[in-house]
């Protein structure tokens, strides 16, 4: 009897398998619970959007509106608006008109992000679903209808498209990230050029990224200087982010990007409101920093929290066109959640490049 050391490999590689699937088998048992202990019950009550941290009373609500022809005129207005991030969620709720059906179609959804990710990155699917599971934004996004799980199949398909140099899915990817949440949209495209050759520095990431906080720090309060102004009349928030937010209405953006980032992503497990006057959304919005954070350990322990890296890049780009909106939703961060588990899950020895039409010269680099 000979020994083979690929026996062992096998070996390791079925057992942390099996140990997913029962992960998996689990996770789906208990969200099947939820779903009809909890989230049934809360449809009824409208109260799905307060206990769940996801706004899917509006989109249902909406639903039914033109649905049964009610025309309101709070739903007429909000969707005749574009870019609009309200379509796709209600779209989904007025055609499958169930939300049995919704949540399996979330399901398919999770399903077929799993695939294209694998497909397209050097990853072991052992370390990114559990991973991608320690988020309870991943639940949420199962349950009900929402924008997350949409967040995650468009950006599976884009990762997939830029591999595969498949232009066509490339397309639909940017189409669905357009009509379901049109900032994800501008993060894909924002990475598409600077990759691309029409950035005469893109081979020098952190120079980039300093060009695009100097463009955000003037642009936006020229041209969004209503809106702006706008939703910082409607912020509830009051102290830190207050501030912050007026440094980027008055051009210092760029003094604020990294504490509005840093507040997004972490500043919820400095929030004593979680415990002195506790709820649902408050819990979730607490645990989904907290597994951002862990993730952030994880990813800097491994020494790949680093611009070198495809999947950090793609997130520190996303993360500085996100944080401009004057409001603070860790659930609007959760494309980067996602590229950070990416970015942990990574098989590659050296950094986790998704290849997405690398330069030459980075091709010899990574060689």
């Amino acid at each position: 009897m000979t020994f083979n050391p690929a026996n062992i490999l096998a070996a390791r590689f079925q057992t942390r398998s099996c140990l997913v699937l029962m992960i998996l088998i689990v996770w789906v048992a208990v969200t099947m619970v939820i779903f009809f202990h909890a989230v049934i019950p809360s449809f009824e009550r409208g109260t799905t959007s307060e206990i769940f941290a996801v706004d899917s009373t509006v989109y249902t609500y909406f639903a039914d509106s033109l649905r049964e022809g009610r025309f309101d005129p709070w739903v007429m207005e909000s969707l005749a608006v574009f870019p609009n991030t309200l379509w796709a969620p209600v779209l989904i709720a007025l055609v499958l008109n169930s939300a049995l059906m919704i949540m399996l179609l979330n399901y398919a959804l999770f399903a077929a992000s799993m695939l294209l990710f694998k497909r397209s990155s050097s990853i072991s699917l052992a370390v990114f679903v559990p991973l991608l599971l320690l988020n309870p934004t991943t639940t949420t996004s199962i349950l009900c209808v929402n924008k997350e799980i949409l967040d995650l199949f468009a950006l599976s398909l884009f990762l997939y498209s830029r591999k595969k140099h498949r232009y066509i899915l490339l397309l639909c990817a940017l189409g669905i990230a357009l009509l379901n949440r049109y900032e994800i949209c501008v993060v894909m495209l924002v990475f598409v050029c600077a990759e691309s050759r029409l950035n005469r520095w893109r081979e020098k990431r952190a120079m980039t990224l300093l060009l695009l906080i100097g463009l955000l720090n003037f642009i936006m309060p020229l041209w969004g200087a209503h809106e702006l102004t706008h939703r910082f009349q409607e912020a509830e928030s009051a102290g830190l982010v207050k501030a912050l937010d007026l440094l980027e209405m008055h051009y210092l953006y760029v003094l604020a990007v990294i504490p509005k980032v840093a507040e997004e992503l972490y500043g919820f497990l400095t929030n004593f409101s979680v415990w002195s006057d506790p709820s649902s959304w408050l819990y979730i919005m607490f645990f989904n920093n907290l597994a951002t954070a862990i993730l952030t350990w994880i990813v800097a322990n491994k020494r790949q929290l680093t611009l070198q890296n495809d999947f950090i890049y793609f997130a520190a780009l996303g993360a500085v066109v996100v944080a401009q909106a004057q409001i603070v939703q860790p659930r609007y961060f959760y494309f980067a959640y996602v590229l950070l588990c990416l970015q942990a899950a990574s098989t590659e020895f050296r950094t986790a490049s998704v290849s997405l039409w690398p330069a030459p010269r980075r091709e010899i680099a990574h060689a």
